[in-house]
């Protein structure tokens, strides 16, 4: 390789031993990355493991038995795995439109036959129908080219169609399961004058609509004639300051959040007035700021209370059970907790309106196996 020359032998024996060396360094070089892999990786596959979000977060905490459970929760389609496919996207890009599916203020959520969670978003003024079976989204922005001013609730009845409250515009909306406009709750000119949430009740087929700022509940019969109205303001039974939400349970009775009151009152479907439950106070199974509530299927009723960022669950006399949930931004924590809904698997959707998201958990009815919760359970 090289030649007689002395001075190119002795430059090869200069270059023989660097080149080893070389050599050497780049072998231990690889053999400390292949250690460093050894290491980290099985460390990354069991952070992995330990970091599943849907098996270790319950309530009451062990060693009591779980009664809620944490599932998961979403902002976004995406969230979900369901992926917009390249003609939406690129007529999305082309309209200069960001994805359709992400919140930005989710204040209300009901869920119909088809197991379609629909949405009330008040920060994007519309409503975000997500539909699992088809793994799309759809959206209803208002009616007759305008928006809707702030929509707060919204309903489904045994018909599928959908109802939404705009508290903004003063009105209440009925649409069809595909977001066309049937009819306006109570008229053109608004029958309403702060509308705040709906229900709507199965057992007389009747549409509850709460007007906080009258304060009065009344009820339309679907095909929009007003049957019953009732409240007042005041403190006494059956009367009202600032009522907000209401909920249906499976004996049709009604349950309003009677917000300055402090209480929650129940009200037979004709809306006599039954019993009450609640006060002012910092303990656990007081209400100070409650918002959305719902009955799962064991009668409990979930209360989101806003003061303390959780949810209260109390029994069908209202004595109070357990909470879930504390102010944070964590998975299963709340800031401001606003509606609250129970699907008939017992899954609980609370809107969490600003963070942007809707959590949802599991309720492990008492009577129902594990085999049962498995199959029934949410994503």
């Amino acid at each position: 390789m090289f030649g007689t020359n002395p001075i190119e032998r002795r430059k090869a024996k200069a270059f023989l031993p660097r080149r080893a060396e070389l050599c050497l360094m780049r072998a231990r070089g690889l053999l400390h990355l292949g250690l460093l892999l050894l290491l980290v990786l099985p460390g990354a596959v069991s952070a992995q493991t330990r970091r599943n979000p849907q098996t270790d977060l319950v309530w009451p905490s062990p060693p009591e038995p779980a009664r809620i459970e944490f599932v998961h929760s979403f902002s976004r389609a995406a969230d979900f795995g369901w992926k917009r496919s390249l003609w939406r996207r690129f007529v999305d890009w082309a309209m200069n439109e960001s994805d359709p599916s992400i919140f930005q203020r989710p204040f209300a959520v009901a869920v119909d036959a088809q197991g379609r969670l629909i949405v009330a978003d008040a920060g994007a003024r519309d409503v975000k129908i997500f539909d699992p079976q088809k793994k799309s989204v759809s959206v209803i922005r208002g009616y007759r080219g305008k928006h809707f001013g702030a929509p707060v609730s919204v309903a489904v009845d045994d018909a599928q169609n959908i109802y939404v409250s705009d508290a903004g515009g003063g009105r209440v909306f009925k649409f069809s399961s595909r977001g066309k406009l049937l009819d306006i709750v109570g008229g053109e000119e608004g029958a309403f004058k702060r509308p705040a949430a709906i229900a709507f009740n199965p057992t007389n087929r009747l549409l509850y609509v709460v007007d906080t700022a009258r304060p009065r509940i009344f009820a339309y019969a679907t095909d929009g004639r007003m049957a019953l109205k009732f409240g007042e303001r005041g403190t006494g039974p059956g009367q009202f300051n600032f009522p907000t939400f209401i909920a249906v349970d499976h004996e049709g009775k009604l349950y309003v959040n009677d917000t300055l009151n402090f209480r929650i009152q129940v009200f037979s479907a004709e809306g006599q007035f039954l019993r009450q439950f609640g006060a002012a106070g910092d303990g656990s199974g007081n209400i100070n700021r409650p918002k959305g509530l719902a009955i799962d299927s064991d009668g409990h009723i979930h209360i989101a209370e806003a003061l303390f960022s959780t949810v209260q669950v109390f029994d069908a006399q209202g004595n109070f059970l357990l909470n879930f949930g504390a102010a944070g931004s964590a998975r299963g924590e709340f800031y401001i907790p606003a509606g609250v809904a129970i699907d008939p698997a017992d899954r609980i959707y609370v809107a969490d309106p600003f963070q942007q998201r809707v959590q949802v958990f599991q309720y492990r009815a008492e009577a129902r196996t594990q085999a049962q919760l498995v199959e029934g359970g949410g994503r």
